[in-house]
């Protein structure tokens, strides 16, 4: 099986992606508009586009586009995801992770598939990932995007949004 584009290391990731940097805008003081800090990655081969300009510092922005990529690609790519990414963040039938986390997108891309999988269904994809539906929904409810990809996934199963 091919590693998915979100699961690659650091520099892999990087090596399929164009980098830009740019002049932020936008609030910042005496800095915004003087240096080009922000930085937007676009990972080529699906043109999935990411970018930061949150921080003054061009690597800190970078760091943080490359995890808003990871997580993009984790909504675009399905059917690669490996259930056993969530494994480490289960307790019992419950699921420790959020947004914060660093491997949030694995979880992501693994919930997902499971939604995939089980024609939108919480409880059949929680049962897949061995947590409950509830888990399921609060972990795609974290991030809007997730929620939006979630619902997507739903509604082309015809089942109603997560609320």
């Amino acid at each position: 099986m091919v590693t998915p584009a979100y699961a690659l290391s650091e520099t892999d990731l990087l090596r399929a992606c164009q980098v830009d940097t740019f002049r932020s805008h936008g609030p910042g003081g005496q800095h915004a508009n003087r240096t080009e800090s922000a930085v937007r990655i676009t990972h080529l081969p699906t043109g999935v586009i990411s970018q930061c300009q949150d921080h003054r510092e061009r690597l800190r922005n970078q760091v943080a586009a490359l995890v808003r990529l990871r997580l993009r690609l984790a909504l675009h790519v399905r059917g690669q995801a490996v259930a056993a990414w969530l494994e480490p963040f289960r307790r019992g039938r419950q699921c420790a992770i959020g947004p914060a986390s660093g491997s949030y997108h694995l979880a992501v891309a693994a919930v997902l598939d499971a939604l995939s999988q089980s024609a939108g269904s919480l409880a059949g994809a929680g049962a897949a990932l061995k947590v409950s539906g509830s888990q399921i929904a609060k972990l795609v409810s974290a991030d809007k995007e997730v929620l939006q990809a979630a619902n997507q996934l739903r509604a082309h199963a015809g089942l109603g949004p997560i609320q």
